[in-house]
This record gives C-alpha cells, structure tokens and sequence, in this order.
C-alpha cells in the first residue's frame, strides 16, 4: 500500500526547511557573583533588616544526646547455643538439602490417557481399562515392559517398555511423585490418577546421592538451627524486652544485662529526622516518644516501638538542648555573607 504525497509551494517547503539548516553565531559575557562579593560593603542597616526578613534561618533546633537499645533476630541468634544431638539429627533429616544434592529415582509406568474433559463414561472405560492392565503386571511383575509397550498410550516412554529415566522431585506432577518416591525398588503402584489419566508405575531404580561429612555441614546446620530458633524465642524476648524497659524505666541497664544486649548511644538527635539518620534514628515513632513531655522531663526509658519487622526499640534522653533563636550578633558573618 502506497500514500501519495500532495504538492507543496516552494514558499512552504523554504518555512518548514529554512529554520533546520540556519545557524547562529553567539557571544556570551558571564558575570560571577563572587567577583563582585568583595566590593560589596552592607552597612549595620542592612545587615539588620536581612537579619529581620530572615530570621527562621538562625534558629538552632532542639536536639539531645540518647541512649537507646535494639532487639532483633540478630540479637537474639547471639545468645543462642545449640547442643550436639540437635546438630546431628538435623544433619540425619536434612543433610541432603543443605548439601543441594537430591534423591533421585527410576521409574517405568503404564498410562491410559482420561484428560479431565474427556466425559465421565469414558473415563469410566479408561480406568477399568488401567485396572485390567494392573492385574497383569501384578500377577507378572518381569512383563511389566512388554504391558508397556503393547498397552501404555505415553509415546515417549512406550517404545521404551514405560522407562522414564532418572528424576528428581519436582519433575513429575505431584500425585505421581508422591508414589513415585514412597515406592521400594520393584514395587509397582495401584492406578495413579493424574490430569494426564491413569498411570501404573513400577520403581526400577534408586540413586541416592553422596552427601558431605557432618563435620563439612556442621557450620550451615548451626546456621539453620539458630536461624529457626532465633525465630522461636523473639516473640518471648521481646515480651521481656517491652516489659522490662517500662517497669525499670530509670534505665536501660537492667533491660540491657536481662537480655543481652548493649546500649548504644547517639548525639545531635533531632527530633525530625536527618537526610542521613539510620533505623532506628529515622523512625517517627521512635523520635515522637523520645521528644514526648514525660521523656523530657522525666528522661524515663520510651515504651518499646516497633521500628521494622521483628526489631523492636527503646531510648531515653542524657542531655537536651532546647531550640533556640541565634542573635544577630551570633551570626553576623554568616548574615553579612548571604
């Protein structure tokens, strides 16, 4: 398909043209403030009225130094000592997953094809179907291949007797895995119902992998073993954490030594929060109860304030210095710059 383009005058063509191909010559002359910064002298009147417009600009915030303590997993994973029995049945049950290696198994089966749109009569025949051939190869367990062969409707793995090689879990849908996997070696199933249809399958073969030394995983299972752990008791430790930091509530030592943890210590909070404040320095809930009037006046410890998932918080003001209007005098030089 081709679209014709309409005449246009040469006066057009020149407007539309003209401004893409012209060029233009420039001279730029640039004036820096600061060149001329230094001729400038603003009397004490001046000074005085920016001072006036300006005085929101001098004010130096209310800040205050803090103590404060921080549970979290970490911290309770640290004091956490896990005992030889529970290293080694955890190596027993899950050595293989640490390690990444995975049982495998071989298997041949039989399938009589009964999608589940295929009408019910018909999955009916199908499985009587799958029944009869079960029959067989329980009665003859060595014809398995040849049943297969003759009878199973999978073209992949017929020709082959029904083998279908070394698999690891995850590769076959979960109703046959399930059987797949709780089969001894040449067992063969009762009729497996799948999305595909009906499956006879008969375990061939097992292949189990090499898994390291407990020695060699004993560092990833004290890992997992905290880890799960850890998960266990915060709910615990943080029950004991809000409720010591509000019943010792003249310190966090108390709190500190019940649990574990140390006492850190900030300078220069504010009480609404840097471009550059860290959890849990930032949290609006934690700054709201460190500048609260009972915090203030009485520099009792903060409730415990949930600041992120499994971390919990509480502080209390050392030192505080409330907000305060610069005079002229103060910041005269600043004022004079500006």
């Amino acid at each position: 398909v081709s679209a014709s383009v309409g005449w246009q005058p040469t006066a057009l063509s020149e407007m539309a043209l003209k401004p893409l191909l012209e060029q233009r010559e420039v001279q730029v002359a640039l004036f820096k403030s600061a060149d001329y910064a230094s001729k400038v002298t603003p009397s004490d009147t001046d000074l005085q009225a920016w001072y006036k417009d300006h005085t929101a600009q001098y004010q130096v915030p209310e800040q205050a130094s803090i103590e404060y303590l921080v549970l979290d997993l970490p911290a309770v994973r640290a004091r956490i000592t896990i005992n030889e029995d529970d290293l080694r049945t955890y190596y027993k049950e899950n050595g293989a997953r640490l390690a990444g290696v995975q049982q495998e198994r071989r298997a041949s089966h039989i399938l009589i094809n009964a999608p589940k749109t295929m009408p019910a009569a018909e999955r009916e025949a199908a499985k009587a179907k799958a029944n009869e051939l079960l029959a067989q190869v329980k009665a003859e367990p060595a014809n398995f291949a040849s049943v297969a062969k003759a009878h199973s409707q999978d073209p992949g793995s017929a020709p082959q007797g029904g083998d279908l090689g070394f698999f690891a879990r995850g590769a076959m849908v979960p109703e046959f895995e399930q059987i797949a996997f709780s089969l001894n070696k040449g067992e063969i199933s009762d009729v497996v119902e799948t999305e595909f249809g009906y499956h006879i399958i008969q375990l061939t073969d097992t292949k189990e992998p090499a898994i390291p030394s407990f020695d060699a995983l004993r560092p990833k299972i004290e890992e997992a073993l905290k880890d799960q752990q850890a998960q266990r008791q915060f709910a615990e430790a943080a029950e004991n954490f809000t409720n010591s930091v509000y019943e010792q509530s003249e310190s966090l030592s108390p709190t500190a030594e019940k649990l574990g943890l140390t006492i850190q210590r900030a300078d220069n909070v504010q009480r609404i929060p840097g471009p550059n404040a860290v959890a849990p320095l930032n949290n609006e809930r934690f700054l709201e109860a460190l500048f609260s009037s009972d915090s203030l006046s009485n520099q009792r410890n903060t409730d415990a304030v949930e600041f992120g998932s499994s971390q919990l918080v509480s502080g209390r003001i050392v030192a505080y210095t409330p907000a305060k209007q610069l005079g002229l005098d103060e910041v005269r030089d600043q004022v004079r710059a500006q």
